[in-house]
């Protein structure tokens, strides 16, 4: 394992897809750290942090053999911690759903402060949704809400029709609405 701890991220990911433990235990304890620091300020609670980054390992062993990383694997380990952060906060919503309405109405009658992480908030959540969004419903949903595509470049850009276009569009802002719903209603 000493050998293996000189090695780039990208090497050590690929002995890890062929289940090399001392691999995956290099990348653990390189990047323990830093993910739980990250985790620890966005959740500020440690027993959440530490269970958030642990997730992420655990993904990380578990799809080892079906993960592709596009870029680096610390740009994938970070996206992979974000949306596990994503979720624990869903969770912390979903359980204290009372005490959220009741901080909607008060964020709605307060500064622009509170305002401004209300909509953190539900971008948060808005995010955890197009994240469950099946794969080509949510290309087609970020071209059109995050880059401004029209439905005509996105037609050109994906190879598919008009019409297709603003069926994944409109499945991905239903799904967005009934499950934001919950959490105003």
């Amino acid at each position: 394992m000493s050998l293996l701890r000189d090695e780039t991220d990208e090497l050590l990911f690929d002995l890890l897809k062929d289940s090399s433990e001392s691999a995956f235990t290099v990348l653990y304890n390189r990047y323990w750290d830093k993910l739980l620091e990250v985790a620890f300020v966005k959740l500020q609670s440690q027993e959440d942090a530490e269970e958030a980054v642990q997730q992420v390992f655990i993904q990380i062993w578990n799809s080892r053999k079906q993960t592709v990383i596009k870029y680096s694997f610390r740009t994938y380990i970070s996206a992979a911690l974000k949306y596990t952060i994503y979720a624990k906060f869903a969770e912390r919503k979903k359980r204290n759903a009372v005490q959220f309405q009741d901080s909607v109405i008060e964020t709605l009658a307060d500064d622009s402060t509170r305002n401004w992480l209300q909509f953190s908030q539900v971008r948060a959540e808005i995010e955890i949704l197009v994240a469950q969004l099946p794969e080509k419903c949510k290309m087609v949903y970020r071209l059109s809400r995050e880059e401004g595509l029209t439905t005509k470049e996105i037609s050109k850009n994906m190879s598919i029709s008009e019409k297709t276009v603003e069926g994944h569009i409109t499945k991905a802002l239903k799904h967005i609405k009934n499950n934001l719903s919950v959490l105003f209603f």
